[in-house]
């Protein structure tokens, strides 16, 4: 991203995570709990690319490398529509979706199939091209003034809900209110602004399309303000949900999921299907242009593997979002697929930092010294979807770093247990009766594996463990509650959340909700910097306080990847922001 050509505050919608999100890749079937065992410089964000170490080619499928980082575009920039010739409109497109989905609102979720169904119908001001880069969506101009103090934004005229009515400058800052208390690099940006808080002083409606940012100082890091997360939702329905609850599902007709993105849901039966249809009249700016070519898409979800397997090879299928990874390999070899493998994510077992027993270090690190980074990624499957990988920020990025690292990996059950002992010193844990309450899913088999072998681990430091063990859309409800869970297995973080301010699970308003000070003060500092050199420093320190507090932990990277038949064209993966634009059926 740039920070010195400061990009729009449609950035600080970065919702990401990619991060956002709860990424996984599917694995194999679950291992039997295993026995114990024997005791660069930074590349220049400005101009060069996040370099991620390029995936070998299976056969003919291409796989994919980790982006650039975002460069701004030229403000007011409209990039006109894609053309393309042999397109045949028409035809409904099934797409199958990984894992159920509790709930489509994206701001109260993490969950990576609520961020993908979401895409389909919510729209944001700026979305991220192929080569992620920031292009307009909802804007058709901006300005600063000179001290850095004010920002003014101009809505496009022809930005249209659902139901017809205007998207108005009103809409966007009821929903920038709502999500930026959730996202770090909102709450920071917010800090900076006059009233320091979420106000309409700070974020001002001046007309039905003109809004202003009005700071107390320069924020260099505004370029990961209002990002590319699906967010605009009308300012009755965002000024009425607080950030912490979810939009009602009353509808599940789709009435009460109304924003003004490229499809409108049609129906939603929650736990089988999504029907969406085109959004009449709707102009798509970015990326590259967009256009929508069916006369329909089918969200199934198909949790099994076996029969997305057989629904792809059959042509039931047309597209799927997160293939398994026992069937990469011949996959990857049928000529009648197609395949793109998605920039890494990591692995993440949250700690829960609001009660006994992960509240105390001495716990955190007892868990933290016991992993097994090797082993817990290797449920991940063929070696081209996973590497272990110290750096929270991703390998092979500017934002790699080695502080903290020989805490990382340490698999060391000597150490784990003196740990446990300091722990149970301190706290009166009872070691033969208080239990640690682990939640994980069936849904993503690589968290299922990875939970099967941390529960085994943790039982031989010494601790009593119980496992709830449901499908995802349960486990993430039971995760917003506080008081359920001490352990919780999940997944994040692509490449554009790779630093301190976007990274979702260093929020400490996110779960885990962890309260390390250090971190919190080095993400405000981050938003300050305005060199590589600065923000380098910072994110190694970051860093280095992750590993020594243990805000979580993760074992590595992983990437999961998309399918789809030959006879579906065109389908694109903008930072896990599938939306089912410019692409068509030759069938």
């Amino acid at each position: 991203m740039k920070y010195f050509k400061l990009l729009p505050l449609a950035l600080v919608f970065a919702f990401v995570f990619a991060c956002s999100s709860d990424t996984a890749s599917s694995a194999p079937a679950a291992p039997q709990a295993p026995a114990a065992p024997k005791a660069a410089a930074a590349a220049t964000y400005e101009q060069k690319a996040q370099v991620q170490p390029v995936k070998p080619t299976v056969g003919d499928t291409p796989v994919s490398q980790a982006p650039t980082q975002p460069i701004a575009p030229t403000p007011g920039a409209v990039v006109k529509a894609k053309e393309q010739t042999g397109v045949k409109k028409g035809g409904t497109l099934i797409w199958a979706l990984e894992a159920p989905v509790k709930a489509i609102d994206p701001v109260w979720t993490t969950a990576t199939v609520t961020w993908r169904s979401s895409q389909m119908v919510y729209d944001s001001l700026q979305r991220l091209d192929t080569k992620y880069q920031y292009q307009n969506n909802g804007f058709k101009s901006w300005e600063q003034s000179a001290d850095g103090l004010k920002w003014t934004f101009n809505l496009r005229d022809n930005m249209k809900f659902h139901d017809g009515s205007k998207v108005t400058a009103t809409d966007v800052q009821q929903s920038a209110f709502r999500w930026a208390d959730r996202i770090t690099a909102g709450i920071q940006m917010f800090k900076r602004s006059v009233e320091g808080n979420f106000s309409e002083k700070s974020l001002s409606v001046v007309d039905a399309t003109t809004f202003t940012l009005n700071l107390k100082e320069p924020y260099p890091a505004l370029s990961m303000g209002f990002s590319e997360a699906p967010f605009i939702v009308k300012a009755s329905v965002a000024k009425g949900t607080d950030a912490n609850s979810r939009m009602s599902q009353d509808g599940y007709d789709g009435s009460t999921y109304i924003s003004s993105g490229p499809y409108v849901l049609k129906k939603w039966v929650p736990g089988y299907r999504f029907e969406y249809e085109p959004h009449q009249g709707w102009v798509g700016n970015v990326p590259e242009g967009e256009s929508v070519w069916v006369d329909a898409v089918n969200v199934v979800e198909v949790p099994d593997k076996t029969t997305l397997l057989a629904g792809l090879k059959t042509g039931k299928i047309d597209y799927a979002t997160s293939g398994a990874s026992e069937q990469y390999t011949e996959l990857a070899a049928d000529a009648n697929m197609k395949m793109l493998v998605a920039a890494p994510g990591t692995p993440i077992l949250l700690l829960n930092h609001t009660k006994s027993p992960f509240k105390y270090l001495n716990a955190r690190r007892s868990i933290q010294a016991a992993q097994n980074a090797e082993k817990l990624m290797a449920v991940h499957g063929p070696k081209e979807l996973w590497s272990v990988c110290h750096a929270i920020f991703l390998c092979g990025t500017p934002g790699e770093s080695a502080a903290g690292k020989e805490k990382y990996n340490q698999n060391n059950l000597t150490l784990a247990q003196e740990y446990r002992d300091k722990f149970v010193a301190e706290s009166g844990w009872d070691l033969a009766n208080d239990t640690i309450e682990m939640v994980s899913n069936t849904s993503y088999q690589s968290h299922r594996d990875r939970s099967l072998i941390n529960i085994a681990r943790i039982r031989e430091i010494g601790f009593k463990i119980n496992m709830t063990m449901t499908d995802w859309a349960t486990a993430v409800t039971i995760r917003q509650n506080k008081d359920a869970w001490d352990i919780f297995h999940t997944g994040c973080c692509g490449v554009p959340s790779n630093n301190p301010v976007m990274n979702w699970y260093l929020s400490p308003k996110t779960y885990g909700w962890h309260t390390n000070q250090t971190i919190i003060d080095l993400q405000a500092q981050y938003t300050k910097e305005t060199t590589d050199a600065g923000r380098k420093k910072v994110l190694d320190a970051v860093q280095e306080s992750y590993y020594d507090q243990v805000s979580h932990i993760s074992p590595g990277q992983s990437n999961t990847y998309h399918v789809w038949r030959a006879s579906t064209k065109g389908p694109h993966d903008y930072a896990i922001s599938t939306r089912i634009t410019n692409t068509w059926m030759d069938k």
